[in-house]
């Protein structure tokens, strides 16, 4: 008895820990929390959510609970959440503006509003939000004053490049005003180190309209920028902030219209960059195939698909390629040949071989690989089905990877092809390349248990 009350009490423990990891939320009246806060000299974190909202239990279910996030939020925030459409959630809803769930509102114990963001979001976002957030509790002029200015219709130029600066400081994209700014600004002031660092920031979350004035002025000036040491690796900066234009505004808005552009853009990126035609054209034909996957148009994606591998991929010089991965694979053996380098002391060696013996087919491999899975997601035709079943097959061929052998496993099984398709999966899931990799690991296991069953995986390996 004494021991089914100590194994009971360990359960009860490791459930309270269990749920004590994610973020604890906080109950009272508001102006408790208001008090509360006040006295803490905390922000209080507000998840705004509705009953009917899709994204809004995804964040309960996905990011709340995660033990990163509880650790950031139950120190630094006073956590509550309203029901937008009950009670005292209907006040303060309307007294922030809300019109939109999830939303997340950072306020100070006075009930002024700091920061503001909305949307379903994974942890490292949601936490660089939340640091955002508190970066913004002391400043006398918050983010959240600036926006509001900006939507009130301020675009005075010295405004402009204050919220641009503003923006920056926290990696915010910031393609539109970038739009306005831009052609407002003198020539010295087109040459200041501090705004074009503002508008031009070296990092993953940059957005830069296509073919815009922010785009046309640093690709027109880019060499002459550099030699000063004003904006260094300008075409970089360029293909990032186009490409996530693309991916968060012409795809999500659904602009078919913007595509001319963005691919004109994006050849004249290639050009400087010395790639040549057909390496072009494949990029090309790239683009229009990922906007129709992204818009879920699946007869014009499996067109653009078909396009991209036979009239792009297939037509950029292989030989050339496998030609290229050979040399550059001696280049890197030498100093081990020569004795000059132990690849017995050398602990990322066996990885390296690996990957610089398939440097060019390995991207080759990669993008036909994409145009597979696409197709494994989105179509249930047999014909289209089966050709991406050859690619991902020639993918795999061409370099050997997880991620290749995964969708080649996917596709057999809708193909009618279980037994090779869990052979392929189980391939997948003893690559050495996933030495560190758990998370991917463990969603290929699911993948291969999914196919085990007959069952087509809902994501193969990411």
């Amino acid at each position: 008895m004494k021991r089914l009350t100590l194994t009971l009490t360990m359960a009860v423990i490791a459930f309270a820990a269990c749920a004590q990891q994610g973020i604890q939320f906080v109950e009272g009246t508001w102006n408790e929390i208001l008090t509360k806060a006040k006295t803490a000299d905390k922000l209080i974190f507000i998840d705004v959510y509705t009953s009917w909202c899709g994204p809004c239990k995804l964040m309960a279910a996905e990011t709340f609970p995660l033990e990163s996030v509880g650790n950031l939020f139950n120190t630094s925030f006073v956590n509550y959440k309203i029901d937008a459409e009950k009670g005292e959630g209907i006040d303060i809803a309307k007294q922030y503006g809300v019109r939109s769930y999830p939303t997340y509102l950072f306020i100070d114990g006075d009930g002024k509003l700091v920061y503001r963001t909305s949307g379903y979001m994974p942890a490292v976002p949601f936490l660089k939000e939340a640091n955002i957030a508190l970066q913004e509790k002391n400043d006398p002029k918050p983010l959240v004053v600036w926006q509001e200015e900006y939507e009130k219709g301020n675009r005075d130029t010295e405004f402009l490049i204050g919220y641009m600066k503003k923006r920056a400081l926290s990696k915010l994209a910031s393609p539109e005003i970038i739009e306005e700014l831009v052609p407002k600004l003198s020539p010295t002031q087109l040459m200041d180190k501090e705004i074009l660092g503002a508008i031009y920031f070296a990092d993953p979350t940059v957005q830069i309209v296509p073919g815009g004035h922010g785009f046309n002025y640093l690709y027109d000036n880019r060499e002459k920028l550099d030699s000063l040491d004003l904006v260094k690796y300008a075409l970089g900066i360029l293909e990032t902030g186009i490409n996530n234009y693309f991916q968060k505004n012409i795809i999500v808005q659904e602009r078919e219209d913007q595509l001319p552009v963005m691919i004109t853009s994006y050849r004249k990126l290639l050009k400087a960059s010395d790639v040549n035609d057909a390496e072009q054209t494949a990029t090309a034909k790239g683009v229009v195939m990922k906007y129709y996957n992204g818009t879920n148009q699946v007869e014009k994606l499996a067109t653009a698909a078909i396009d991209y591998v036979d009239n792009g991929l297939m037509k950029t010089d292989v030989p050339k390629k496998i030609e290229s991965d050979k040399k550059a694979f001696e280049e890197f053996m030498k100093p081990y040949v020569e004795g000059k380098a132990d690849s017995l002391t050398d602990p990322n060696y066996t990885m390296m071989k690996r990957l610089m013996r398939n440097q060019e087919m390995g991207n080759l491999s990669y993008s036909l690989r994409d145009a597979a899975e696409y197709i494994y997601h989105q179509s249930e035709d047999p014909k289209m089905l089966k050709r991406a079943t050859e690619w991902a097959r020639q993918a795999n061929s061409y370099f050997p990877h997880f991620s290749s052998a995964a969708v080649y496993a996917g596709l057999l099984l809708k193909n009618g092809n279980q037994t090779e398709a869990v052979k392929q999966m189980e391939i997948a899931c003893q690559d050495s390349f996933l030495a560190g990799a758990e998370e991917v690991k463990n969603r290929l296991e699911a993948s291969l248990s999914s196919i085990r069953k007959g069952e087509a995986p809902r994501s193969l390996w990411k």
